[in-house]
């Protein structure tokens, strides 16, 4: 079996869960993950911050928990926009609802590429006490 056969699979399989009318990811997904990270305590929190382009037509901007070397869903927002960069503007909810859901949590720390370097969120960061690791071009 070819990748490309193999691709098309997922993608199909995700299109079918996605058009479910039953299921209500939000309602379900976001519950589960605050109660895996009620344990977490007062370790350091690691959130990676990233950009998937769809089917060369939307780009998904999602946050994820950093754990034991994996990036695990936390957060996500899909644009219709054809390209991974995307403006701070984009991703403003994004972060508004991450920073009040992990509110408890005194120790975050955002990692993202050189794509998301630009004042509006460092400014944001450093207002909400997020450390931050951002990857700089030269």
């Amino acid at each position: 079996m070819s990748a490309a056969t193999q691709a098309q699979s997922y993608e199909r399989r995700w299109q079918r869960f996605m058009q479910n009318p039953r299921i209500l990811v939000e309602r379900i997904y976001l519950p589960l993950v605050m109660l895996a990270l009620h344990n977490w305590g007062k370790h350091h929190l690691y959130l990676a911050l990233d950009t998937t382009v769809l089917w060369d037509e939307y780009c998904m901007i999602h946050l994820s928990v950093v754990c034991c070397g994996r990036a695990v869903p936390f957060l996500w927002q899909v644009l219709k926009h054809e390209s991974a960069m995307v403006s701070s503007v984009s991703y403003r909810d994004l972060f508004r609802k991450a920073h009040w859901l992990l509110r408890a949590y005194p120790e975050v720390m955002l990692l993202a590429d050189r794509g998301f370097a630009c004042h509006e969120l460092l400014a944001w960061l450093e207002t909400r006490q997020w450390h931050y690791a951002l990857r700089f071009a030269k």
